[in-house]
């Protein structure tokens, strides 16, 4: 089996650092290849607290349509409530407060994404 978002494009990108600030995740993409393509960016969220919850959940995505060399720069909107996850104290869907671990790249494997933390 395949990752998720696991080979979808006939050439190949590479990613910036990414950064988090003000609600969104910032990243740059580049289109490595000889060929125009699109990828799709995919965040991923965990929190590294919960040893019970899941590995990381998919939180956001944009799909960026790049010619060969090119490079371009995104913002994906990741406003405080794309942090909520299963809160078995209160069995509710909710915000912590305290660290989480974005990650960001082209698919759930984790060689594919950048990990950042964040403080919320």
């Amino acid at each position: 089996m395949f990752p998720f978002g696991y080979g979808l494009s006939y050439t190949t990108f590479t990613f910036g650092k990414p950064v988090y600030k003000i609600g969104k995740v910032y990243v740059s993409v580049k289109n490595t290849g000889k060929r125009d393509g699109a990828e799709v960016v995919q965040i991923y969220v965990k929190d590294p607290r919960d040893i019970k919850g899941p590995i990381k959940t998919l939180r956001g995505f944009q799909r960026v349509e790049l010619k060969a060399g090119e490079r371009k720069a995104i913002a994906i909107p990741m406003p405080r409530e794309r942090f909520a996850l299963w809160d078995t104290e209160s069995n509710t869907m909710r915000v912590k407060g305290g660290e989480y671990q974005i990650m960001v790249g082209s698919s759930s494997r984790d060689c594919d994404l950048q990990t950042i933390n964040v403080t919320l």
